[in-house]
């Protein structure tokens, strides 16, 4: 998967090594790693309590669908989601309709019940709350809406921009679009009590609802006539490619393998729907009413969601102004490093963490140089003023990216060349630079700052 994803992404014109595409999340690695380990330990242990253990291939299964989250949020897809659509949408898709499938076929509640001593497991046994909870999150209205508002909400111009720029939104939004898909898989395949199981019908309801629902967000995003999200226009003019091209493809790709997959289950349920069944569950009559009201939610649903993004899709304006014209020279790299040095010995008026605070008047060039240890020097402008900025690399290729706040600058720059880009800061506050090139192994700790006073 990764390898395939490669070609896509937003790399340099030099071959880059697969890896670089990596990052290591130490809090994310070590919740996988402990649920891989509690899992496995339960599965090793059952026998001792005299209980079976689940076949071999759900082990597979499971171990899986960490896998697939590991790849999702520290590998490729999150290095390019911030820069295409497309590759957006791929890390939603392993989110959302391949990991917790997986995870699912594992069966790790039953795994690790049948691991628990029998103590534990009567202590459990008489948690009543947990019972009812399980009981009220399973039914069919409640796993509609948790696996259906997040990706309307999350797709709606506004909210995906807060997510794609701020990194915590952004981690929520992945929060909420896995747990959801997960409460959606965990119903439909049983993995709960008796008393929390659904008949073949309000499944099939359920995953018609589902799959609807989230199929006009797809074609809504697909056959929008323009592109919805600023960002990715912005990065269109970074890494030269058309922006409504790519929200085409990104919203083909969930379209397609939502689709493919949620027919997929469709057919399974009707075919297992027309056997005859063993054992069968009978609701209560206080937990149908939940299951009626399927019925409207989806239709409310489905009119709904095209609403969201006729604004922004059919009838609204462009977003915003489009990116300033970057100008570009040749020059030795040696040479803009000393007018760097020059720029820097002439205007500084502090130092911040070692790096020199630069604070140019109105009217002078302003200089920035990116290294793979960060952006030199740190730039104090003033609010309001307009500047000249020249922006180039010392040792490899870089992508500068700054939210100022009122705008967006991305600027791609490479060794001997310059871009020459008129900046004008309308806010005051402290930007922080990043980098979004694959320029090395620590390219997320390749930062520097810009300082906007008023």
């Amino acid at each position: 998967m990764p390898a395939l994803l490669l070609p896509v992404l937003h790399t340099s014109t030099a071959p880059v090594d697969l890896m670089r595409a990596w990052h290591l999340d130490p809090p994310l690695t070590a919740l996988l790693v402990t649920a891989a380990a509690a899992y496995l330990i339960a599965w090793y242990v059952a026998p001792r309590h005299g209980r079976r253990r689940v076949s071999r291939w759900r082990v597979l299964a499971y171990l899986a669908g960490l896998e697939v989250i590991a790849v999702a949020l520290m590998g490729p897809p999150d290095h390019g989601n911030g820069a295409r659509f497309s590759v957006h949408m791929v890390q939603h898709t392993l989110l959302m309709l391949v990991a917790p499938p997986l995870l699912v076929l594992g069966q790790p509640g039953r795994v690790i019940l049948r691991g628990l001593p029998a103590g534990s497991l009567r202590w459990f046994a008489q948690q009543h709350q947990v019972r009812s909870l399980l009981a009220v999150s399973t039914q069919p209205a409640v796993v509609f809406l948790a696996a259906t508002v997040p990706f309307v909400l999350w797709h709606y111009p506004p909210l995906y921009e807060a997510a794609v720029r701020d990194p915590l939104v952004h981690e929520l939004e992945h929060l909420t679009f896995f747990l959801g898909s997960l409460l959606f898989w965990v119903t439909l395949a049983e993995a709960l009590p008796a008393h929390c199981r659904l008949r073949a019908t309000a499944k099939i309801l359920l995953t018609f609802a589902v799959w609807m629902a989230t199929d006009l967000v797809c074609a809504a995003v697909t056959l929008a006539p323009r592109p919805l999200y600023r960002v990715y226009e912005e990065a269109a003019a970074l890494w030269g490619f058309d922006p409504l091209a790519d929200q085409r493809l990104g919203g083909a790709i969930m379209w397609v393998a939502g689709g493919g997959l949620y027919a997929a289950v469709l057919v399974g349920l009707l075919v297992r729907s027309t056997r005859p069944e063993r054992r069968t569950v009978r609701l209560s009559r206080g937990a149908r009413a939940p299951e009626r009201l399927l019925f409207p939610l989806a239709a409310l649903g489905l009119a709904l969601v095209p609403l969201a993004f006729l604004r922004y899709g059919v009838v609204g304006s462009a977003f915003g102004a489009p990116a300033a014209m970057v100008d570009r020279l040749r020059e030795d790299p040696s040479v803009f490093e000393q007018r760097v040095s020059t720029f820097v010995t002439m205007y500084q008026v502090g130092e911040y963490e070692g790096v020199p605070i630069v604070a140019p008047p109105p009217g002078v060039e302003v200089y920035l140089v990116g290294r793979v240890d960060g952006w030199y020097p740190v730039l104090e402008l003033q609010e309001g003023v307009q500047y000249r900025l020249l922006v180039s690399a010392s040792d490899v290729p870089h992508a500068l990216s700054v939210d100022l706040g009122a705008e967006r600058l991305t600027v791609r720059v490479v060794p001997g060349d310059v871009a020459v880009v008129p900046l004008r800061p309308e806010r005051a506050g402290t930007y922080e630079i990043r980098c979004t090139e694959l320029c090395g192994p620590s390219f997320r700790e390749m930062t520097g700052r810009i300082i906007v006073t008023e």
